[in-house]
């Protein structure tokens, strides 16, 4: 990114966080960095290229586009579609792998591909060749992949200790396939375990046409609306990735909402100048981030690879403890243990729902008919347009005469109360979309927020409560127990990075939970503590944070700009990178370097390192540069790992190369401020 001091200071970044609720538009201003503009537009999951159009026509309205030099995205699109098991069909090639433990990852579905090509080849754990490369079976395998396949990961047994079969493999499907997007393991981790490797492998190839393609529209949307500057993507630990390396490696913007919401914190938070470590609470409208920032303000990064939904991966990212619990949780009524149950799962609250479509309000009194507390929920969004599927006919049918409740459809005989349980398997598929109560609509009758409908949320808490409580006290009930569910999970996750994880059982959590719901009413009663700030972000934040930090016996700390944090985390990120290489001896007295794009031998370690150095320094400023960053600084550090016998004499195990980049530019966020 290119950024020249003449420019003038109305000049800035734009950042965006493309969440699952809102989208967020925020401009940072290279003057003193501050948020000059900011907006927030509501996502549609079904055009987000749309969603992003519209969040620069408004935030068009508030600053000159000319100003923006360039463009930060966060998004999660890249773990939406892995989680929604949408990804695009592609292929896996396996060299070397045990053909037993490949089947036993296909039956648990690890790989998110059933297009997979085992063939023989692979290296042991020295990087020595444990079988030769199979190419004549690998060109006949592509060959027969079908034409749905447009990109194709390859795994080759420890190729973190010699990547020549992974190398000579995307090369041979490229000359095989002109345009096939090939990724290898070694290119996206540095980590030994070859399931796990092929895994992330095989999620990014699958990633890589959608992503690719989301990318495409938003650089095009850019252009059309006169914004021809670089577009970076936010990675999962909180840094820069340009366009073209993302479209590339995808999987490696797993959690990038997350992250920039993070580093927006912690920028707004002023976290690094605090004495003491904080919790970044990042509340939206279907989940809770919470997130960990040391003293020097930087968030943690997972020790073991990002897990997104049932998939595991190397892909390094920020450790982030998330929570089912949002503004938009969706509020059930539990007969069982006569509970209000808060989440998971999302809804549109019945105040915004009813505000939007005013028709709605009819449907939601007609559901006042009982004394019992149930649930007030109703469908506003059918996506389905088939005729193939007799509830799906049925369905429509209802909806078109204006039925849009569960018992209205049943009691007109469009839908069977057997088949309820099939709507709700429908709206996790995406085909439908309810309303219902959430806390959002909690706020609204205790009048914390004035936004959208009130009266429809008053409407929901008398169905929801039936006759046992007032509007006010089910809210009110609601709202407590939404904040003693944030302080709980930041005094979890607190327990869990001190090592004490396993001592919160179900029950004491159960006991706790009950302890401070009631702690005002009853004796003995529980103070929390963890003895770290507290930074609430996000679109309810305001309204939750403070009490839940009391729980904790904290302040609380809502920064300006909350509410579009994670834009503003996408805005002040920036490029940098990591990459280890290996010494390991082979044979007693030989030093084998373990090179990303082979292995070499010497006589001696100091000019194993020497001839590591060489190599390693220019090719991972290439890198680099491919990544984003215009003028890369490396720095290198070296461990060397010994091992004493038991007749004390010290035997050498390995040495380990550490390479860290970071963007050298003449524009850094520094303190309160952009430098020039």
């Amino acid at each position: 990114m290119d950024i020249i001091p003449e420019k003038s200071n109305d000049y800035g970044i734009l950042g965006i966080d493309a969440g699952g609720t809102f989208t967020d538009l925020a401009f940072l201003q290279l003057a003193d960095a501050s948020v000059t503009a900011s907006v927030k537009t509501p996502t549609d999951h079904d055009d987000l290229v749309g969603t992003i159009s519209r969040g620069l026509e408004l935030i068009s309205e508030k600053i000159d586009i000319n100003n923006i030099i360039a463009v930060n995205l966060a998004t999660t699109f890249a773990t939406n579609a892995i989680v929604e098991e949408k990804t695009h069909s592609s292929g896996l090639v396996l060299i070397g792998y045990d053909e037993e433990q490949v089947e036993k990852a296909v039956k648990e579905d690890k790989f998110g591909t059933d297009r997979i090509i085992l063939i023989a080849g692979g290296h042991d754990t020295k990087g020595n060749e444990q079988a030769p490369f199979d190419r004549i079976s690998l060109g006949r395998s592509i060959k027969k992949l079908d034409s749905t396949v447009r990109s194709v990961g390859v795994s080759g047994f420890f190729s973190v200790r010699n990547p020549s079969h992974e190398i000579a493999a995307k090369e041979e499907i490229i000359s095989l396939c002109p345009g096939m997007s090939v990724t290898c393991g070694h290119e996206l981790s540095s980590d030994l375990d070859a399931i796990l490797r092929a895994a992330t492998v095989s999620l990014n190839a699958g990633l890589i046409p959608i992503v690719m393609d989301l990318l495409v529209s938003v650089e095009k949307v850019l252009r059309l609306r006169g914004i021809t500057v670089p577009l970076s993507v936010v990675r999962g630990d909180g840094s820069l990735v340009n366009s073209e390396w993302a479209k590339t490696h995808p999987i490696e913007t797993i959690v990038s909402g997350p992250a920039a919401s993070a580093l927006g914190a912690a920028w707004l938070g002023k976290a690094q100048g605090i004495e003491r470590g904080s919790w970044v609470v990042d509340i939206g409208g279907t989940t809770t981030d919470i997130i960990y920032l040391d003293k020097n303000g930087e968030p943690a990064v997972s020790a073991h690879g990002a897990s997104v939904g049932s998939h595991r991966t190397l892909i390094k990212a920020i450790d982030i403890f998330t929570v089912g619990l949002g503004g938009d949780s969706r509020v059930k009524y539990d007969p069982r243990g006569d509970l209000f149950e808060i989440g998971p799962g999302r809804v549109r609250p019945l105040c915004s729902a009813v505000y939007e479509a005013p028709a709605l309000s009819g449907a939601l009194s007609s559901l006042k008919k009982s004394n019992n507390p149930k649930e007030p929920l109703l469908i506003v969004k059918n996506r389905t347009r088939s005729s193939d599927g007799v509830l799906e006919s049925k369905l429509e049918d209802g909806l078109k005469e204006g039925l849009c409740s569960r018992e209205a459809l049943a009691e007109k005989g469009y839908v069977s109360r057997i088949y309820f349980s099939k709507l709700e398997e429908m709206k996790k598929a995406g085909l439908l979309d309810f309303a219902g109560f959430t806390p959002t609509d909690a706020l609204h009758v205790m009048g914390k927020l004035d936004k959208w409908d009130r009266e429809a949320s008053v409407i929901g808490a008398k169905i929801l409560a039936g006759d046992k409580n007032s509007p006010e006290e089910i809210s009110a009930h609601i709202f407590k127990k939404f904040i003693v569910y944030v302080a709980l999970s930041i005094f979890k996750k607190s327990m869990i990075l001190n090592g004490f994880g396993d001592h919160l059982t179900e029950d004491a959590e159960k006991l706790l939970t009950y302890m401070l719901l009631t702690y005002k009413q009853k004796d003995p009663f529980i103070q929390l503590k963890v003895n770290s700030e507290i930074i609430g972000i996000g679109a309810p934040a305001w309204a939750f944070i403070k009490e839940a930090a009391n729980l904790l016996g904290e302040e609380g700390n809502i920064p300006l700009n909350a509410e579009v944090a994670g834009a503003v985390g996408a805005a002040v990120s920036s490029f940098s990178m990591k990459y280890s290489v290996w010494i390991t001896p082979v044979n007693g007295n030989i030093f084998r370097v373990h090179l990303p794009e082979g292995i070499c031998d010497y006589d001696d370690l100091d000019t194993a390192v020497e001839k590591a150095e060489k190599f390693m320094k220019p090719w991972i400023c290439r890198r680099a540069k491919k990544i984003g960053a215009e003028n890369p600084a490396v720095e290198s550090s070296r461990i060397d790992e010994k091992a004493e016998t038991s007749g004390g004499t010290e035997v050498y195990l390995w040495t380990e190369l550490i390479y860290k980049v970071k963007e050298d530019r003449g524009c850094l966020f520094k303190g309160d401020a952009i430098c020039l």
